[in-house]
């Protein structure tokens, strides 16, 4: 056999190769991420503005934007949540009118800003509970609170990247073999959309709220195991945690006449707008406490806010709502008794909110489920919580819940 008649042969097998893989593969691959649920953002939309319980935790994109706008436009709720992870534990049973967690889209007052100008565009809410970071107010954050950030769209697609996905994932072995070909088998539950609401029930519920499942039913480690990484940020100044410097007194005034333009446009288009800090964990607290100059730009946020004229509750003391570390999902999170306490407190505060809050339901999580970060759901899994972070907290579920908690 000659060189060139090898070579011609090499070429013709590596062309069947390919030919296959674009008769073959391809389709199965946009097959498995239908059936997986990890692109199907618009049915994911229609299902839970219909009602439908499911969950939505894509593999493919962590686009919050572009999901929680699309869920909103097709609600139209009277009230909502906005901010980042931060807010993502109120959820729609503790409210009696229409409502979207919007939460997760917000890394910036730039963001903040862009995200509810998208939001306002399709829709005017009555209301809108803004939940504030202390790192959005420093420089070393973000340097111009003033930005123009578009809104991002369009990632939840079949393009190459997504569709080398699913291959990465078995070679990586975050996916079974029965997983890959999940499709044949029809092992792909109809309630969830994304490998990860697939594998553990971690995801987005009807409402945009978030569900850190498999963490708090023991099914997984924590990332923020017994609030290492969130400790490790306090105590070295990294991450979220950028310590001000020595010549920094309390928040930047840039980002506050930026946040204060943002809460005034909402007010002057007459939507009733609500404030508050978001908590962090007492253990983490106490951390930033030893440098209390370092963390000016928190300690000094609600003052420097009121002197603008908005009215604000600052639950970074997560011990004035009667919380604890045993109702956190890691340091800087709070589940969702501890969101249930935020709200409640907030009701008390702003009688506004009344007309708007399920004060009966709200009351009895916080009774029944005290020291706990999930309030129990059948609908999203049967598994109780454990002491996923081993402080010792007792977990010890109401012999009789109310049913109103899950309705």
């Amino acid at each position: 056999m000659t060189n060139t008649s090898y070579i011609e042969r090499y070429f013709k097998v590596l062309l069947l190769l390919a030919t296959v893989s674009l008769v073959l593969v391809l389709p199965y691959t946009c097959l498995w991420l239908h059936q997986s649920g990890d692109v199907a953002v618009e049915r994911v939309v229609a299902a839970q503005a219909a009602g439908e319980f499911v969950v939505f935790g894509s593999g493919v994109s962590q686009d919050f934007v572009d999901y929680k706008l699309r869920l909103y436009e097709a609600v139209k709720p009277e009230i909502a949540t906005v901010g980042s992870s931060r807010v993502m534990q109120f959820r729609a049973s503790s409210f009696r009118r229409t409502f979207v967690n919007v939460g997760g889209v917000a890394g910036n007052l730039a963001v903040l800003r862009s995200t509810l100008n998208a939001m306002l565009a399709v829709h005017k809410p009555k209301a809108v509970i803004l939940g504030l970071d202390f790192w959005w107010f420093m420089p070393q954050w973000h340097t111009d609170p003033f930005k123009e950030e578009p809104t991002t769209s369009g990632s939840y697609n079949y393009g190459f990247e997504n569709l080398k996905k699913p291959w990465t994932w078995l070679f990586e072995g975050k996916i079974s073999p029965a997983e890959i070909v999940a499709p044949l088998l029809g092992i792909f539950r109809k309630t969830r959309y994304g490998i990860m609401a697939q594998q553990t029930d971690d995801g987005f519920g009807p409402d945009g709220s978030w569900y850190y499942t498999a963490e708090i039913t023991g099914r997984s480690r924590p990332f923020d195991y017994r609030f290492e990484d969130t400790l490790k940020q306090a105590r070295y100044g990294i991450k979220s945690f950028y310590r001000a410097r020595p010549d920094q007194e309390g928040p930047n005034l840039e980002h506050l006449d930026a946040f204060a333009e943002i809460y005034c446009r909402l007010r002057a288009r007459g939507i009733a707008t609500f404030v508050f800090i978001a908590p962090l964990s007492e253990r983490v607290l106490n951390v930033m406490h030893q440098s209390k100059q370092g963390y000016s730009h928190l300690f000094a946020l609600r003052n420097a806010l009121l002197e603008r004229g908005i009215d604000v509750l600052d639950f970074t003391d997560p011990r004035s709502l009667g919380s604890d570390d045993c109702e956190f999902v890691d340091g800087f999170h709070g589940g969702e008794v501890t969101y249930d306490r935020i709200l409640r407190a907030m009701a008390d505060r702003w009688p506004a909110l009344l007309s708007y809050v399920n004060m009966e339901r709200l009351d009895v999580v916080i009774r029944d489920w005290k020291g706990h970060a999930l309030v129990a759901d059948e609908r999203l899994t049967g598994s109780p919580e454990t002491d996923f972070m081993h402080w010792g907290c007792p977990k010890q579920r109401p012999v009789n819940p109310d049913r109103k908690c899950t309705e």
